[in-house]
């Protein structure tokens, strides 16, 4: 697990990539968050933790290995059908990785929250109950990534 101060300098850049997708709420809007920011789509609400990655992740697997604290942060967020919790990771050479956190899996996506296919991860931290009896959610195929910026209708006039 890295620990530290938060990446700051990481954190700007990922709010300048997310509006991209949509309205973003900086983490400095309500205090004492542990979140990066929120994303703020037509049919979505992205909750986004931020960190530095010392290397690749190369699987789901070692996503959960190297930030449980993180992952368990956000998988206390409740995740419903119009809530998605993602966490993204910037490498020393300015690569960035993103993942989408359920309560069974990881799976990683693009940058617009698109996941990849067949990159999915383990179910739930070691030691925890099975999360039996919540509603199986599932932003795959869904307008997940605000893609664009916002998709409303009217021009993205709320």
């Amino acid at each position: 697990m890295i620990r530290g101060p938060l990446p700051h300098e990481a954190i700007r850049q990922a709010i300048d990539h997310a509006a991209g997708r949509g309205t973003v709420m900086d983490r400095d809007l309500f205090q004492r968050a542990r979140l990066g920011f929120i994303i703020f789509c037509m049919n979505l609400t992205v909750f986004v933790r931020v960190r530095r990655s010392r290397s690749h992740v190369l699987r789901p697997e070692d996503l959960a290995a190297e930030f449980p604290a993180d992952v368990r942060m956000l998988r206390g967020i409740p995740l419903t059908r119009v809530i998605a919790r993602e966490l993204w990771l910037l490498a020393p050479w300015g690569t960035w990785q993103y993942f989408r956190i359920f309560d069974d899996r990881i799976v990683e996506i693009r940058g617009d929250g698109i996941p990849f296919t067949g990159f999915t991860g383990p179910v739930a931290d070691e030691g925890e109950p099975d999360p039996g009896g919540r509603e199986n959610v599932s932003h795959e195929g869904s307008p997940a990534g605000c893609r664009g910026g916002d998709t409303s209708s009217d021009g993205g006039k709320w």
